[in-house]
């Protein structure tokens, strides 16, 4: 236990994690983003309490992701560090932080292809943005790569990304807090893909 939360390290039987996930209150969440932070199998605690747990670990995962990611992090500012040690991950934000630094995530093996597809998607991309201020000129850069094979639907969506925001606000105003249900913002986004299918 940490912070009162349940760290679980290394390999897991099934019917061990089966009986821990059980065993946790309704309350209790399991939290991926922490757990990768940790460098854990897995997370389970209240949210109270993860999120003194995170705010306790992210120094040291800060640490960790300088560590790893070498001459690669003299490119990035605090933030991006704080960001990719401690900060919500999906594989849109991770795509689109390595379209705006050109710095590979480490464990992320994906492509620019990997564009939001719902609103949940999305909103790890506002977070990526918000908590990492120095991106939003460099997001500014990425709108006029409209004719760049592969990335144009990113460049379009980089061009609207204001008025997507300001739809998603009044969509899902609580959109901060957690997982979001946004079917206006995913339809958005779903034309942004038909462009990159043209």
């Amino acid at each position: 236990m940490r912070e009162g939360c349940r760290v679980v390290y290394g390999h897991m039987p099934l019917p061990e994690f089966l009986a821990l996930v059980q065993q946790a209150s309704d309350h209790e969440v399991l939290h991926a983003d922490t757990a990768r932070m940790l460098e854990a199998t897995a997370v389970i605690g209240l949210p109270g309490a993860l999120a003194r747990l995170r705010r306790r670990e992210t120094p040291a995962a800060v640490e960790r992701v300088r560590a790893r990611l070498g001459r690669a992090a003299l490119r990035l500012d605090p933030d991006a560090l704080r960001w990719l040690a401690a900060g919500e991950h999906g594989p849109a934000c991770l795509a689109l932080f390595l379209l705006l630094t050109g710095v590979r995530p480490h464990r992320y093996r994906g492509t620019p292809r990997d564009f939001p597809r719902d609103g949940g998607a999305f909103r790890r991309c506002r977070l990526l943005i918000e908590q990492v201020p120095s991106l939003r000129q460099a997001l500014a850069v990425l709108a006029e790569r409209v004719s760049e094979p592969g990335v144009a639907e990113w460049a379009a969506l980089a061009q609207s990304w204001d008025d997507i925001c300001a739809h998603m606000d009044h969509e899902a105003p609580d959109w901060r807090c957690g997982a979001i249900e946004a079917s206006g913002t995913t339809a958005v986004l779903a034309c942004f893909r038909e462009l990159e299918a043209a």
